[in-house]
C-alpha cells in the first residue's frame, strides 16, 4: 500500500463507527416512549383520547386539561354549530343517552372502572331566546363542557 493512502482504512473505520453510533442513538431516542403530555394523560383517564375512539376522524381539543392526584379535569368549548355542538360531542365520544338540554346538567358514567362526570353549561341566550330555541335545539347552542374522571 502506498504511503499516502495509509490514512484511508482508519478513516473508514472511524466513519463506520460514527454511523453505527448515530444509528444506535436514533433507535434509542426515537424508540423510547416519551411520557404523555398532561393534556394526553387527562384525556386518557377521561376516556376521551383519540386512539380510544378509532372509528372517529375528528376530535375536540380541550381548552384546559390537568391531572391532580389521578383525577383528570378537562374543559371543552363548543360553538353551537352543527360540527361543534354538545350533540356532536356526545356522538364523537360514544356517550350513551341524549345530550342534556338544560344548562348546568350533569351526566355520569364509568370509564375504565372509575367514575366520570360530564357537566354542560349553555351560554345565556339573547332576549329573543324563545324564537331561537324553537329554531335551534338546546344542544346546538354554545356551551362549555367540563369532564371530571378518575378514582373516587
Amino acid at each position: 500500500m502506498p504511503k499516502r493512502r495509509r490514512w484511508l482504512p482508519p478513516l473508514l473505520v472511524c466513519c463506520t463507527m460514527a454511523a453505527v453510533a448515530v444509528g444506535f442513538w436514533a433507535i434509542l431516542a426515537l424508540g423510547a416512549r416519551q411520557p404523555p403530555r398532561p393534556e394526553e394523560a387527562a384525556q386518557r383517564i377521561a376516556g376521551l383520547q383519540p386512539d380510544q375512539h378509532p372509528s372517529e376522524s375528528r376530535f375536540y381539543v380541550p381548552n384546559t386539561a390537568r391531572v391532580t392526584h389521578g383525577t383528570a379535569r378537562l374543559t371543552y368549548k363548543v360553538h353551537g354549530s352543527g360540527d361543534s355542538s354538545v350533540r356532536d360531542f356526545w356522538r364523537t365520544y360514544d356517550l350513551k343517552g341524549s345530550p342534556p338540554r338544560a344548562s348546568r346538567t350533569s351526566y355520569a358514567d364509568q370509564v375504565a372502572g372509575h367514575p366520570r362526570k360530564i357537566s354542560v353549561t349553555y351560554e345565556n341566550l339573547p332576549p329573543d331566546a324563545p324564537r331561537l330555541q324553537r329554531e335551534h335545539p338546546a344542544d346546538n347552542r354554545p356551551a362549555t363542557i367540563t369532564v371530571t374522571a378518575g378514582p373516587a
